[in-house]
């Protein structure tokens, strides 16, 4: 994915990853509405009993949502990137229904290998595109063809043609009533979440923000994204077991492994925001080329909101696999209010560090109020040293590399540095890496 950015940005330019970025938002928020919850739902569900017959009624009840959303989108003749886009992500929505299934039954290989095809076949096409046709709709398309091939995969090893033609056996239609009812605290936590996230770039389009400038500002933002994508892989390794635990009612035994996993992101949120930080302009400079060289200065700043990702991600699963995602929506509901409040304030005085500094106030924010919601399910703590330690230092750190240009000697030397420390402290790792 962040190949594609590059060369998206590299091949067309700052104005052309701004509209890009404009569109994949609108994409986004939509999704939602025929994701029905995503995995956070899927997980929960397959973990109470999972069957073909309630994948099916699933695949279905997408299907049907997907239908209404183009029709909708045709009769209002929406863009033909902003189509393409919608479709993938509609593909996107029945991968997630297949590797819901793989990572429940713990098949985590099988599901990394689909997804390893999935992307080489994703960036073949867009280096293909970029390079023979230099024509930004095939690269539009390269987001449908990996999915594609991942859903032909999926389809041969794990759903039988004979089940296509039990349709009607296998449809229920008082479970999708009840699939669909449910499922309604999901689907707005989950738009909520993508307004929260995205809704600046919306919201800098409307309020007279060059293309230019959005494509800088998103160019540090998708760089935070890849980054904070280790926390989200580790958040598939250990979500499956704090739904069972939380299922089977064992209170002891979460709250040991809910510790063990804060002091694993702890460890993983410090490196991963240092080297972002340090590396910011070289980081940018290698990827979108200098004439991006200002969203260096950006992602100084956005590396803070690592640390906050990788906490976040554990309150997330305890919440999202108990009877309180009702919490969480609240939660995100405040988020959300604050971030549209802090852009509307600051956009018009400062434009793109205006929606900057209000993605990292309201993530914070985010961060320590699903901290005090998961209480509600089993208490770990409030906040430990470390903790308190990293922030520290991650915050002091992107304020002295955003106002100064440091030497090459000096970001070496923050370098070895934590080298040091993580050699010192290589027992803990090791013991809080074995979740």
């Amino acid at each position: 994915m962040f190949l594609f950015f590059i060369l998206l940005a590299q091949k067309f330019g700052k104005e052309s990853f701004g509209e890009f970025s404009y569109y994949f938002t609108i994409a986004s928020i939509i999704f939602v509405v025929f994701d029905l919850g995503g995995e956070f739902y899927q997980i929960r569900e397959f973990t109470k009993k999972e069957s073909l017959k309630l994948f099916h009624n699933i695949l279905v009840l997408k299907v049907f949502l997907a239908i209404i959303v183009f029709l909708v989108a045709f009769y209002f003749s929406q863009p033909l990137y902003l189509l393409i886009l919608i479709f993938s992500f509609f593909c996107d929505s029945l991968i997630s229904l297949f590797r819901s299934s793989l990572y429940k039954n713990g098949q985590y290989l099988q599901e990394s290998i689909l997804t390893g095809v999935e992307k080489t076949v994703f960036i073949l096409l867009a280096l293909f595109s970029s390079f023979a046709f230099q024509s930004i709709v095939w690269m539009y398309l390269a987001f449908v063809a990996g999915k594609l091939v991942y859903l032909s995969l999926s389809l041969m090893k794990f759903y039988k043609i004979k089940y296509l033609f039990g349709s009607f056996r296998l449809l229920d239609q008082s479970l999708l009533k009840s699939y669909a009812f449910n499922s309604w605290s999901y689907v707005l936590h989950a738009l909520l979440v993508i307004i929260f996230v995205q809704i600046d770039i919306v919201m800098l389009k409307h309020m007279g923000v060059p293309f230019e400038e959005i494509g800088l500002y998103s160019a540090a933002v998708k760089i935070y994204f890849t980054v904070v994508i280790f926390a989200d892989i580790m958040f598939k390794q250990y979500y499956p077991k704090i739904a069972s635990l939380i299922q089977d009612d064992e209170t002891d035994s979460l709250r040991k492994y809910i510790l063990k996993i804060q002091s694993t992101n702890i460890y993983a949120s410090f490196v991963f925001s240092l080297l972002t930080l340090v590396f910011a302009n070289e980081i940018v400079s290698a990827a979108f080329g200098s004439e991006f060289s200002e969203s260096g200065r950006m992602l100084t700043l956005l590396s803070v909101i690592i640390v906050f990702r990788f906490s976040m991600y554990t309150y997330t699963a305890m919440l999202s696999s108990s009877r309180l995602n009702y919490v969480k929506l609240i939660t995100s509901l405040t988020c959300v209010l604050a971030n549209v409040g802090l852009n509307f304030i600051l956009i018009p005085r400062y434009g793109v560090y205006g929606a900057l500094a209000a993605t990292v106030i309201t993530e914070f924010i985010l961060v320590a109020l699903y901290k005090i919601s998961s209480y509600k399910i089993v208490f770990t703590n409030y906040i430990a040293v470390k903790e308190i330690l990293v922030l520290f230092c991650v915050f002091s750190l992107s304020i002295i590399f955003y106002e100064y240009a440091i030497p090459v000697q000096g970001k070496i030397f923050v370098v070895v540095i934590l080298s040091i420390y993580l050699f010192i402290n290589k027992s803990g790792i090791k013991k809080a890496l074995s979740f």
